[in-house]
């Protein structure tokens, strides 16, 4: 590697420095029971979309709820109770068992939530005689309600099925 490019990866490593960030990635990230932000988040979202099929006009609305809710699940997997895939510290059994138990309530949820709201979405269509305009709109304000399932699911139930390690 040349010279210039020493210097330009010392610099920018010094810059990246100086923002803090790399700091925060070495550390361990300490794990939280989040009981009602999950709930939170799925009663805004689920308050959006329904928002929207009762309002089709102002589905906007609607959409702007779902993606507060979505805001909020986002962050759920980074502080929650279950660890990560790979990288830093290595989940035990007890972690993978929790983590299991987890997702797979998360996905019988959203395949449950899936199947219903489809049926759901199609009824409402066939009977307030919707536009396809309206109904794929409303297929994707649908679909991105499934995305806040899958991410705050899982950690709802490993928050509640799981008690807080009190520190010392």
């Amino acid at each position: 590697m040349s010279r210039f490019n020493q210097r330009l990866f010392a610099s920018l490593d010094a810059a990246a420095e100086h923002t803090g960030v790399p700091r925060l990635a070495r550390r361990d990230i300490r794990r939280r029971h989040l009981r009602w932000l999950p709930i939170v988040a799925l009663a805004i979202a689920i308050g959006g979309w329904t928002w929207g099929l009762v309002r089709p006009d102002r589905a906007y609305l609607g959409y702007a709820a779902i993606s507060v809710g979505f805001a909020i699940a986002a962050f759920l997997p980074i502080f929650g109770p279950i660890k990560p895939w790979g990288g830093g510290k290595l989940a035990d059994e007890y972690d993978r068992q929790v983590r299991q138990r987890a997702f797979l309530y998360g996905f019988a949820t959203v395949t449950f939530a899936a199947f219903g709201g489809i049926w759901l979405l199609l009824a409402l269509a066939l009977l307030d005689n919707w536009s396809r305009e309206a109904l794929i709109t409303q297929i994707a304000y649908f679909d991105y309600l499934l995305f806040v399932l899958y991410l705050a699911v899982p950690t709802l139930q490993a928050s509640w099925a799981t008690r807080p390690v009190e520190e010392d």
